[in-house]
């Protein structure tokens, strides 16, 4: 089931809940958006606030259930390991070529831990003929994202003196396979196809 060029329609995603970062995020924006009113409509809500693990093509159900499958086989081989979530801290700011603001996450045990729990599931997906659509893993949390057909950059005067930001820390409590197209729920947050919990 190799999914080509294919643009991806779901994801794998870390959800963030601390409630800490959060409030973070919100302060950072609140700031921005006062030094720039034009970026107010491209803040990323911080209901969806999460890590992506990898990017994925299903083409229909049959699809997405096969991975499901995967996932919970992949689960019950965490739980055989006595696997321990990472515990990821989350400081700084960052941008991509000024046209996506982020929070990073700080280069520690818990990074390290994270990059080996995304190699192992995008492994052991791929042993089931599931395969990511990019091989790219650039850890972030969004905070604000400029529209790809636009212009505009996030000029770096807008956040200047925040870049040391620390936001908090996240214990990963789930891996969660997002919907991209599917409507979002009540409370914001990406529909969850599928989910796959540590606590």
């Amino acid at each position: 089931m190799a999914q080509g060029t294919r643009n991806p329609n779901y994801f794998l995603a870390i959800q963030i809940t601390n409630e800490e970062i959060k409030q973070n995020v919100r302060a950072i924006q609140k700031t921005v958006q006062a030094r720039d009113r034009s970026l107010s409509s491209m803040m990323e809500s911080v209901e969806t606030l999460h890590l992506t693990l990898g990017l994925y093509y299903f083409k229909d159900a049959r699809s997405v259930s096969r991975c499901k499958a995967a996932l919970d086989r992949f689960h019950g081989q965490l739980r055989s390991e006595n696997f321990v979530p990472p515990r990821l801290t989350v400081s700084k700011l960052g941008h991509f070529y000024n046209k996506v603001l982020f929070a990073a996450l700080e280069d520690n045990e818990g990074l390290e831990d994270l990059k080996i729990l995304k190699d192992d599931v995008r492994g052991s997906l791929s042993r089931d003929g599931i395969r990511t659509t990019d091989d790219r893993f650039s850890p972030h949390v969004t905070i604000c994202k400029i529209p790809r057909n636009s212009s505009k950059t996030i000029d770096p005067s807008c956040y200047d003196g925040m870049q040391s930001t620390y936001f908090g820390r996240q214990t990963i409590e789930s891996i969660q396979l997002c919907s991209m197209q599917k409507p979002k729920t009540e409370s914001g947050y990406y529909h969850i196809d599928h989910e796959i919990r540590f606590y």
